[in-house]
């Protein structure tokens, strides 16, 4: 009778008589009386109902009656399948007998045979929202594009799925047609072709996918999509996919990232009128154009996403076909736009024939359709085309001689001598120059050797030293744009002077010959050199004019540099020196201060606009910190009424003699580990006072502590007598020092102790620690619970979790219960998990457990006042127990559906649980 009663039914009438048999299985009978409350307008919707036997009065708002159910109608399906509250309500209006399907049993009913969803979707007209859950798990994550979106991107896309149908041989779209919707197999066979007849076709079934591209670029279908067999079909409306993927933008980067297809026939033809445009392939005849363009491949970039970035490999050339894209270069932190690219214009050539990794950054600014020929197919097509292979070799070499101009007059630029020359004499130069480097310590040049070089720095420093009588004086430090060595060229005497390499450095060498022919063919340049020279000889001219030059410090070279031979000083013994008269040297000692101020003038006037300022902005900070910050730290030191209380600033004493031993004892370690410490003290000499070391130095302490404590009386005045060796106690605090009668003078200078009547220890023996016990932890305040008074009489109990007070556990706070009339035929256990603060915790689990089994829920984020997670009961009063693991956890046991009155029967009713994270 039930399996009859399923069939009549409407739409399980659309099962098979199978699958209609496994419907009534999960079907339960239950006897209603007269006048009961079936479901209430608002109520989640846990079950549909079929009438067996009496009859059912739906509610509208305010009591009225909309209409009546009789023997073989279903009720409340239609709420179900969408998976919404109850829209409207139900009472029973006679005594009736009323099969029921509850949400869950038809959710398994789907997963085991999807058919069934299928069929019940197609004869209610929409997806079935119970549907989702299938879908998600067996349709949408076995797509590879898709599988490693988020649950609720996947979700967003289930929603949005509706079902079709097609017979054998119908098309589902044809190619060229405009994209229309995006399709997912559920069931059959489809046959994805050409246009053309016998053109290459493919064959996809049940979790497979077509139609993506279209949906991404906006352009015609590629291939024809034909039913082989009947198909049942999941399909997205383009409007629909537009929406979501505005609203969940991962969704189309990720079927941009993971999605190529070959161009239509209308594209290769606009391919190729752009691929003439390419100096590339400008030189190619048409055959091979076509050829590129059949290797062309689609992508589709969403706005904002990178094409590629700063090394990525170097393995395509890019064509935009609709869209915009930005080149940018620099550092991720300072990226400056360089040009703007839209449909026709191409980039990343270079990169497809050096193989040499990205050097800058690609963006696309808005939704970009690129046509890309990545290197195999490049490859493939060279080795096809002989004529592309030396096509392309010129203009890479054309490319490449460029690079290499470009980059040699930017070097070139920055070096002295060199900046005022034109892109045509640069160029010029550059192909005479020679790159050399030189290690740390090694000599480039050496004093009185013949020449027959000049250099340029590219990178380092270099010391030039001169030999003075018998000294070897420095002349000069120079750097990165500077030269040496063009005074021997000019002359074609010997060097004049030492030059060491103070750094690794990297030089540009010019021979004698090409010095000769620039210096003839340019004049600009020999009128820039004889400037330069004679700034030089100014400035070494000053230098040999002062008198009792400092001899060259000599250079050390790195670790792993190669031997450096010294250079040479001539050894003199000096003789002694005959006192000059006072005003003789009073006259020297005049003229050689002037000759020091003019010299540093010189020397200020030689440096850079940066240097001076960085020299300037030192010497004003060495004044502030000598002037003014140092006499104001001692005047507040010495005017502090506390010199202990003092923070951060005070010195502290450090004790050089080897005789006098010193103990440090660091209070504010001691009071917070609160340990006491014994400092051993040697016996009190009388009449004797040790006087403060010879020898104390004063160091800064930073912030660490302060000076020495001071003792609470005077030190006796000293005595003649050799005072006993007494150990000096230095005291390093944060903390104020106790009140005493006997004011501290204002010194940072220590006072040694006066003894005290303590008991005389052993100065050998070490310093002792005794220890205190460890404090217990103080129980924090518990938050209240608010129990529903009626679980007493119910038979429900809270077991406390067992924890020592710091502790941290899950304390229940609130627990409330609905009866029957309260909960409106609901049956759910809810419960909210909330932290510290009573802000809602998601995504942890709370562990429902009964006799025989146990249930692990996540806390999920729904909106407010709902309960972040649910369980339906079914069994009486006394069944169920809910904690929160994780942590201790209070238990909650004893629930159940049932009453005090009726414990053992299954009466519908609600409990609402509150767990709270705290401390005890």
């Amino acid at each position: 009778m039930k399996l009859r009663f399923v069939g009549n039914a409407p739409f399980f009438s659309a099962l098979s008589e199978e699958e209609q048999e496994r419907v009534s299985q999960r079907m339960h009978l239950e006897h209603r009386r007269s006048g009961e409350v079936l479901f209430r307008k608002g109520d989640a919707c846990t079950a549909l109902y079929l009438i067996k036997s009496g009859w059912v009065r739906l509610i509208a708002n305010g009591g009225t009656a909309l209409a009546s159910q009789g023997p073989g109608s279903l009720v409340g399906e239609t709420d179900l399948f969408l998976d919404r509250p109850r829209s409207v309500g139900a009472t029973i209006a006679s005594d009736a007998d009323i099969w029921i399907l509850t949400k869950d049993d038809l959710v398994d009913l789907i997963a085991e045979n999807p058919q069934i969803g299928i069929r019940l979707t197609l004869a209610f007209g929409t997806r079935l929202a119970l549907f989702d859950q299938y879908l998600i798990e067996y349709r949408l994550t076995t797509l590879s594009f898709l599988s490693n979106l988020p649950q609720e991107s996947l979700a967003a896309i289930a929603r949005r799925l509706v079902p079709v149908e097609k017979q054998a041989d119908e098309f589902i779209v044809e190619q060229g047609q405009p994209p229309e919707a995006l399709f997912v197999v559920e069931s059959g066979r489809v046959i994805l072709h050409g246009s053309e007849e016998g053109g290459d076709f493919s064959e996809i079934g049940p979790g497979e996918s077509f139609g993506e591209m279209a949906m991404l670029t906006g352009k015609p279908h590629a291939h024809s999509a034909q039913a082989a067999t009947d198909v049942i079909l999941w399909m997205m409306p383009k409007d629909e996919f537009d929406g979501l993927s505005a609203e969940y933008p991962d969704i189309r980067l990720a079927l941009s990232a993971a999605i190529r297809e070959p161009l239509v026939s209308q594209d290769m033809s606009r391919a190729v009128e752009h691929l003439t445009s390419i100096s590339l392939f400008s030189s190619l005849s048409e055959e091979v154009f076509w050829s590129v363009a059949e290797r062309l491949l689609l992508r589709h970039v969403p706005a904002g996403e990178l094409v590629y970035t700063d090394g990525d490999p170097g393995d395509a050339l890019y064509i935009v076909d609709s869209g915009q894209v930005e080149i940018a270069s620099g550092g991720p932190a300072d990226r400056a736009v360089l040009a703007r690219l839209g449909p026709g214009e191409f980039f990343g050539e270079m990169a497809l024939l050096t193989g040499r990794p990205r050097s800058g950054m690609v963006r696309a600014a808005t939704n970009t359709n690129l046509w890309v020929l990545y290197r195999a197919d490049f490859d493939d097509l060279v080795n096809r085309h002989p004529s592309v292979s030396l096509g392309l070799s010129r203009a890479l070499s054309e490319r490449l001689a460029e690079m290499d101009r470009r980059f040699n007059e930017g070097h070139l630029r920055g070096l002295k001598l060199l900046g005022g020359l034109s892109s045509g004499q640069l160029e010029d130069v550059s192909r005479r120059l020679k790159p050399v480097r030189y290690r740390q310590g090694e000599v480039i040049l050496r004093e009185g050797a013949p020449g027959s070089e000049m250099f340029f720095i590219e990178a380092g420093r270099v010391r030039v030293d001169r030999a003075s009588g018998a000294k070897t004086v420095a002349i000069a430090e120079l750097a990165a744009g500077d030269l040496f060595g063009e005074m021997a060229l000019l002359t074609g005497n010997p060097r004049s002077a030492t030059v060491a390499a103070l750094t690794n450095v990297d030089l540009w060498a010019l021979s004698q010959s090409d010095f000769d022919d620039l210096v003839t063919t340019y004049p600009n340049l020999a009128l820039a050199l004889s400037r330069l020279l004679s700034e030089r000889l100014r400035s070494t001219d000053q230098l040999f004019l002062q008198g009792d030059l400092p001899a060259a410090t000599p250079i050390a070279p790195a670790e792993a540099a190669m031997p450096v031979s010294a250079v040479a000083e001539p050894s003199a013994t000096p003789k002694p020196k005959r006192k000059r008269p006072a005003r003789k040297r009073r006259r020297n000692l005049t003229k050689q201060l002037t000759n020091t101020f003019d010299d540093a003038v010189l020397w200020f006037g030689e440096l850079s606009n940066g240097a001076k300022v960085r020299l300037v902005l030192v010497t004003l900070l060495l004044a502030w910190m000598l002037c003014i910050a140092a006499p104001m730290l001692v005047i507040s030191t010495l005017a502090a009424d506390d010199v202990t209380n003092l923070q951060g600033a005070i010195a502290f004493v450090h004790i050089t003699t080897p005789d006098v031993p010193a103990v440090v004892v660091n209070t504010q370690e001691a009071a917070t580990t609160e340990e006491s410490v014994v400092v051993q003290e040697p016996p009190a000499v009388p009449n004797e006072a040790p006087a403060p070391p010879a020898g104390a130095e004063l160091l800064g302490s930073g912030a660490a502590g302060s000076v020495a404590a001071e003792p609470s009386q005077p030190a006796p005045a000293p005595t003649e007598a050799q005072p006993t060796p007494t150990p000096w106690i230095i005291v390093v605090t944060n903390t104020p020092a106790p009140a005493t009668d006997t004011p501290i003078p204002p010194t940072a200078t220590p006072i040694p102790p006066t003894p005290t009547p303590k008991p005389v220890q052993s100065a050998a023996k070490p310093l002792v620690v005794q220890p205190t016990n460890t404090p217990v932890p103080v129980e924090k305040q518990q938050p209240p619970r608010s129990l529903d008074p009626r679980l007493g009489s119910l038979g429900v109990v809270v077991q406390p979790a067992g924890v020592k007070p710091g502790q941290s556990y899950w304390r229940l706070i609130e627990a409330r219960w609905q009866n029957e009339s309260e909960s409106g035929g609901d049956h759910t256990i809810y419960v909210n998990l909330v932290d510290e603060n009573g802000g809602r915790i998601t995504g942890h689990p709370i562990e429902i457990a009964w006799a025989g089994g146990s249930l692990t829920l996540a806390t999920e984020d729904k909106p407010k006042p709902e309960y972040s997670s649910n369980f339906p009961m079914y069994n009486t009063l006394g069944s169920y127990a809910v904690k929160v693991p994780g942590l201790p956890s209070d238990i909650i046991v004893g629930l159940g559906l049932g009453t005090a009155d009726q414990p053992a029967f299954t009466v519908h009713t609600n409990f609402f649980l509150t767990f709270q994270r705290v401390t005890r």
